[in-house]
């Protein structure tokens, strides 16, 4: 695995980085008096017209590179009758929609490369809880080795942050939907006569 998550699409890259060298180019002809006769309006708005387009490509871009990992997250699935996750290297675990109690991030337990970085857990109604193997990405530099003795699975998923905590948001959503449900399709109510 590489030391960051991609950021940026190669495209976008490479079309800000073509708008960054024509507007250094032209600020230096600009400076140097190779250009004359444009006015100050004009050459206000072009370099506001393309920082607007870099920020633009950018945003684009960086919705892009989140939703392909949204969609490309395939270590846990949401279905009718509960979280599916992973629960060993080729064992999967179903915890039904009734028994979790929350879903959170923190440090993971059985996951992992040999390091310790946030992942999500199902906090059961039990007290217990059950680790995914969906972890946050952190720079190597700051990351905490793991015990040596603890036993890991290496088959995880490193999400960018803003893709770790869009994906918790996700699950407490639907978590609190499957309540709701479950609620209103309680024992109806006797009418009163």
């Amino acid at each position: 695995m590489s030391e960051s998550p991609p950021r940026l699409t190669i495209p976008a890259k490479v079309l800000i980085g073509l708008l960054v060298v024509a507007d250094a180019g032209f600020g230096a002809a600009l400076a140097l008096g190779l250009v004359r006769g444009p006015s100050i309006w004009l050459t206000a708005g072009a370099y506001a017209a393309t920082v607007l387009l870099a920020v633009l490509v950018y945003r684009v871009s960086r919705a892009r590179v989140l939703k392909r990992g949204f969609d490309g997250l395939r270590d846990l699935t949401l279905g009718d009758e509960g979280i599916r996750l992973p629960a060993g290297t080729m064992s999967t675990r179903l915890v039904p929609w009734a028994e979790i109690a929350d879903v959170t991030a923190r440090r993971s337990a059985r996951f992992g490369d040999g390091y310790l970085r946030d992942a999500i857990w199902l906090d059961l109604v039990t007290g217990e809880g059950v680790e995914s193997s969906v972890q946050c990405f952190t720079p190597r530099k700051r990351l905490e080795p793991a015990p040596p003795r603890r036993r890991q699975f290496e088959q995880t998923a490193i999400l960018d942050p803003a893709l770790f905590d869009a994906v918790v948001d996700r699950l407490r959503r639907e978590l609190r939907h499957r309540r709701l449900h479950a609620d209103t399709r309680g024992e109806p109510r006797p009418r009163r006569r």
